[in-house]
């Protein structure tokens, strides 16, 4: 399709200059027919005024690509105008030039007058019109140059844009692979621990359960955003064996308004506030601590919110010490993804805790979600 589309540029630019220039030479011939009447003077036949502004405007239609093509190979641009500007200057009038001698040998066929010499009365033309018939040279110079001033921006646009998405492909590489280690380790510890003591059922849920997680990654490799109970579901598969790992001592709420379940959400982006918040909330300390998650839609954008209920960070205060690579990754994911129409938050709860707040735009993925069950 895209090779049948390139074929076919070629034709539709050609088909665009050959209409334009048409146009014009049907409003000279016009104008020229009413010049004579308005005059007093008895008018040419309407085809003779037809046959002498056609040929002149399809010269300039034959003329254009070259002129587009001059205003790429010397472009009025900063460092070179001036030797640009004269080669333009030269061309114009030379193009102009030209064409009056052409008009004058056509018209000296048509009308009905004696006939003067063609290279005095080309001259005599070209004094009276070169800069009538010059300004369609810039003009033409003019458009090609916003053209190609624009066909270069959404290159850059394009350009741009796909560097954006292999950074945030390699984001989320980044992320998978700071996950792998830390998490391969633990979930492998948890295992042999359950094993040594005999716990073989629990064993092979924990084993079932990783082997799931790592078939999602797999399958998800790719993909920057997923339905949020897509995404519910890996974290809850994630806490399943973070909680054998941590027995009594981590407790888990997960709660989501039924309306934001279908909403796209970036892959991954919950494991780094949990993992966090399980490292340095509740992971350090005897007692037994809550992790709470939710989402939920306020407006126009779905807003995530991840707590724990150990002693916050910092000061006690707000100030916030914790976050690293993981929650970094996560700002630079959300940053390329949404620009500036995201929010991420890491503060002290107000009530004791840590919390991470994430806001992004709500849009429905239930449609595409359902397409790849």
């Amino acid at each position: 399709m895209d090779a049948v589309a390139d074929a076919a540029k070629p034709r539709i630019r050609w088909g665009l200059i050959l209409a334009v220039w048409t146009a014009y030479g049907l409003f000279n011939s016009a104008q020229q027919h009413l010049s004579y009447s308005l005059s007093g003077s008895t008018p040419p036949p309407w085809w003779v005024s037809f046959l002498l502004q056609m040929p002149f405007a399809y010269v300039w239609a034959l003329a254009t690509p070259g002129i587009l093509w001059l205003g790429r190979r010397f472009p009025l641009e900063r460092g070179r105008w001036v030797t640009s500007l004269a080669v333009h200057i030269a061309v114009s009038l030379t193009i102009v030039f030209l064409l009056d001698v052409v008009y004058a040998f056509h018209a000296n066929n048509l009308l009905p007058r004696a006939e003067r010499p063609v290279f005095a009365w080309a001259l005599q033309i070209f004094v009276v019109w070169v800069f009538g018939d010059g300004l369609l040279y810039w003009m033409v110079l003019s458009v090609g140059t916003v053209v190609d001033q624009q066909r270069r921006f959404r290159e850059r646009q394009l350009a741009a844009s796909q560097l954006e998405t292999q950074l945030a492909q390699a984001d989320l590489q980044a992320l998978k692979m700071q996950l792998h280690p830390h998490f391969l380790f633990n979930a492998l510890h948890t295992i042999g621990s359950l094993v040594r003591t005999d716990d073989r059922e629990t064993a092979v849920r924990v084993v079932a359960g990783l082997g799931d997680l790592l078939r999602r990654l797999l399958e998800d490799a790719s993909q920057q955003e997923v339905p949020l109970r897509e995404e519910l579901e890996f974290i809850r598969n994630y806490l399943d064996i973070e909680q054998v790992r941590f027995r009594d001592r981590l407790k888990v709420t997960i709660e989501a308004e039924p309306e934001v379940l279908d909403a796209k959400v970036p892959h991954l982006i919950l494991q780094p506030l949990v993992e966090n918040a399980i490292r340095h909330g509740i992971a350090p300390y005897l007692w037994a601590g809550h992790l709470l998650v939710t989402a939920r839609r306020y407006e126009d954008r779905v807003q995530i919110l991840v707590r724990d209920d150990g002693p916050g960070a910092g000061n006690g205060e707000g100030e916030t010490t914790r976050p690293g690579i993981g929650l970094t990754n996560t700002r630079n994911r959300l940053n390329r993804l949404y620009g500036n129409d995201y929010e991420l938050d890491v503060s002290n709860a107000p009530d004791g805790g840590l919390e991470a707040r994430i806001a992004i735009p709500f849009r429905l993925a239930a449609a595409e979600w359902e397409g790849d069950r």
